[in-house]
């Protein structure tokens, strides 16, 4: 198999992808439904946000697929050269975009101007447009849309009781929200970036460099890190009754039959759990695609979450942590202030209103993306049951192998797609064997029979001494035992203040922040989901490190410098033979 069933062909005009951030997206090769009917809309909300901010003119971008990211052997990439394109037309280099989305690394496509990369009438409606955004003291339309899908949740109609063509439908009504959603989370990524473009130059040219990071962590009221608070909230109700630790010492699946006709503490667990559940369920592992398992789809994951952080300390509450994290803040923007000139303190109070402002409401964005494809989710999940009930196939998800033009004849003939969602099955579960090229820069690293299978790759393990190189996301230097972690949902080996080595993050793994001492990531960028959390929980993080997951091994002791982007191996366990 050369290609996939949704993939891409490369665009001529914006010929280069990267998997850097696209990984943290969606890790896992995208669902066909997941893609063409969630994504499909959601790329046209893209469209609409970067034409009217001003980066683009409408022609340049037309068409049912906009160019800015792409599929190829059913792994998601983001647009390289569009990343570029932004990043020039906002006054920026290739060179600064390319240190900004994906580090040092040899390997990245050179990049060849194109005559109409450079467009003055664009940089002034964007810079217009930005400027607007940076007076702003907040995002009513982010929060006025959190407002709408929270409403929209509640209000769930009984997806027991619809038809199948019901099922479909309510699905397909949300998709104008899906649109509505992506378009907000572009608008506000922009002035996400602007706040730590301006307070880096700025600390550093007081010899503080590190700094930056303190002035944009711990800024509160961050929906990214929000389902921390919730599980943790959880962990001491367990923490304090000795029925319900008794309970999660017989593990998660055990508490999750348990919870069905409860008493005692562990009814009082259950009523907090599903009111978690309403609020947070909509988050999970590979939360972009329909076709994963949110919290609400498979409460067992949140549970384990639950079970992990139990065994921390009190004082590692996300209320403390901030409390901490915002004196701190407070106490070094007025060293950086001080001892900047007096005609550069402006910039740095503007530098600091961007960053709590719009840090924040970029994260509120990517919730409400995650919101309404949880509800799609739920609906198209119910669809499934159906067809495993009769038969069809074994799990509720696997009628995502569908494509969306698939789903009106799925409806009328479920039984005539029993074969192809089956051999989609084969051929998907092929796709996660693969490893995806970190670039796609010509056509023939687009055809999958050529990709190397992850088992193939053979990368030694980090000996004493050796540093890694990375990105430093958060502040601060931690020394630790390794835990490797390479899925959220198998968590139960973190122990408290153990180095969580992991290969992208989302919202799925933001509790084990409370647990881990620090954080080192394979991919991520400034403003990545692992880096924000890291930053509002208080703990050293470097992100992009290549082959981390691969070259760390479980009982390496390690210190993570997350100022100076390092990972050193301090001791190498001698079971390790290395």
């Amino acid at each position: 198999m050369k290609h996939w069933i949704t993939d891409s062909q490369r665009s001529e005009r914006l010929p280069h992808y990267t998997r850097a951030n696209a990984g943290e997206t969606l890790p896992d090769p995208a669902s066909p439904l997941g893609w063409t009917l969630v994504w499909g809309r959601g790329l046209q909300g893209w469209r609409r946000g970067f034409v009217e901010f001003g980066i683009y003119r409408g022609d340049e971008v037309s068409g049912p697929r906009p160019p800015f990211a792409g599929i190829f052997g059913g792994y998601f990439y983001l647009n390289l050269s569009h990343l570029r394109l932004f990043g020039i037309r906002m006054g920026q280099t290739a060179d600064q975009i390319d240190t900004a989305f994906v580090g040092q690394r040899s390997d990245t496509p050179v990049y060849v101007p194109h005559a109409d990369d450079q467009d003055a009438e664009l940089t002034a409606k964007a810079t217009a447009t930005l400027q607007g955004m940076l007076g702003q003291s907040g995002y009513p339309e982010g929060d006025a849309d959190h407002e709408r899908l929270r409403r929209v949740r509640r209000e769930r109609p009984d997806l027991a009781a619809l038809s199948d063509a019901e099922l479909v439908a309510y699905a397909r009504s949300l998709l104008d929200d899906v649109e509505k959603t992506f378009q907000r989370h572009v608008e506000s990524s922009l002035p996400a970036s602007v706040g730590p473009a301006i307070l880096g130059p700025l600390c550093a040219s007081v010899d503080r460099p590190g700094a930056m990071l303190d002035l944009i962590g711990g800024l509160g009221d961050v929906d990214s890190a929000s389902p921390s608070t919730g599980l943790w909230t959880l962990s001491r109700q367990v923490a304090a009754s000795a029925e319900l630790t008794a309970l999660f010492d017989r593990g998660p699946a055990a508490v999750e039959q348990a919870l069905e006709g409860a008493t005692g503490d562990v009814k009082a667990f259950r009523d907090s759990f599903d009111e978690f559940l309403a609020e947070s369920g909509d988050r999970g592992p590979n939360e972009w695609d329909i076709h994963a398992l949110s919290w609400e789809a498979a409460p067992v994951q949140a549970l384990a979450l639950v079970d992990r952080i139990r065994h921390s300390s009190d004082d590692a509450s996300p209320a403390e942590r901030h409390r901490k994290l915002t004196g701190r803040r407070t106490e070094i923007a007025a060293e950086i202030r001080a001892a900047l000139p007096e005609d550069a303190q402006p910039m740095f109070d503007a530098g600091m209103h961007a960053s709590q402002v719009w840090i924040p409401a970029r994260e509120r964005t990517k919730a409400n993306c995650v919101t309404v494809i949880n509800e799609i989710r739920m609906a198209v999940r119910e669809l499934g049951r159906r067809g495993v009930e009769a038969g069809r196939f074994a799990q509720p998800e696997d009628v995502m192998m569908l494509l969306d033009t698939e789903l009106d004849d799925y409806v009328a003939d479920p039984d005539r797609f029993g074969s192809v969602i089956a051999r989609r099955l084969e051929e998907y579960s092929g796709l996660s064997e693969l490893e995806p090229p970190f670039f796609i820069a010509e056509d023939s690293r687009t055809e999958i029979d050529a990709w190397p299978r992850r088992s193939d790759a053979g990368v030694a393990a980090a000996g004493e001494g050796d540093v890694l190189s990375g990105v430093g996301g958060s502040h601060g230097t931690y020394t630790g035992r390794v835990r490797v972690v390479t899925d959220p949902a198998s968590c139960e080996a973190l122990e408290p203040g153990e180095v969580l080595v992991a290969p992208i993050t989302d919202a799925a793994w933001t509790p084990l922040f409370l647990v881990a001492g620090a954080a080192v990531v394979d991919v991520g960028a400034l403003n990545s989901h692992a880096v924000v959390v890291c930053r509002e929980l208080g703990i050293p993080a470097v992100i992009s490190v290549e082959g981390g997951t691969q070259r760390l091994r479980d009982g390496m002791v390690v210190t993570v410098d997350g100022d100076k982007g390092t990972v050193t191996v301090d001791s190498v366990p001698t079971a390790l033979g290395i």
